[in-house]
């Protein structure tokens, strides 16, 4: 049961940073210190500290760690009581981005062939671009490579981002990304005399 109760998403944290605290004994390990954390087992069903030892050895030695995903959080210009949506968008090997703001544009290609000129060119995958500003006049840029391939998972990056020069240094100059420049009126020309 421990193999898969401790699987990837298994053990989440909310509103906490873990650290690595060294303990001063010699010989000790080195410890993770983690605050809120919430264990769930495979169906998602959260698992109190009792349920919990109940699966563990007193040593921890059947928890394989490697397997652990610890969720983190970036919050910028986060505001609760704003009128404005609070957004938390999911980063692969990063911590999400939480921010009060509101999109600006996004684009979709597509992985169906028959809708022409937004086919991205590989059946079964697609992007997904948005632009946010937040409350504070930042830009927040999320991109997501989606899969209907059974083998394979969704992709996920994002920056925050001070300027406009910085949103295109991140989505670049492919056709998706001039088509949010368009929706988003952004100016993605250079300019010769």
């Amino acid at each position: 049961m421990v193999s898969k109760l401790l699987t990837p998403k298994a053990l989440t944290t909310t509103n906490a940073t873990p650290t690595l605290c060294l303990q001063g004994t010699e010989g000790q390990d080195d410890v993770w210190s983690v605050e809120s954390v919430t264990v769930v087992d495979e169906d998602g069903n959260e698992l109190n500290a009792h349920e919990l030892a109940d699966y563990l050895d007193s040593d921890f030695s059947s928890i394989n760690y490697s397997v652990l995903e610890i969720e983190q959080i970036i919050d910028v210009d986060v505001d609760e009581e704003s009128e404005m949506e609070t957004f938390t968008l999911d980063i692969d090997n990063a911590p999400n981005i939480r921010f009060t703001g509101e999109l600006v544009a996004n684009v979709v290609s597509s992985d169906n062939q028959a809708m022409g000129s937004r086919h991205s060119a590989q059946t079964g995958r697609w992007t997904e671009l948005f632009l946010y500003k937040t409350k504070g006049r930042k830009f927040i840029c999320h991109q997501v490579g989606r899969t209907s391939w059974q083998s394979e998972h969704d992709r996920f990056s994002g920056k925050v981002c001070e300027t406009r020069e910085e949103v295109k240094e991140f989505f670049g100059h492919r056709w998706l990304s001039k088509a949010l420049y368009a929706e988003a009126s952004i100016d993605d020309a250079v300019e010769v005399e």
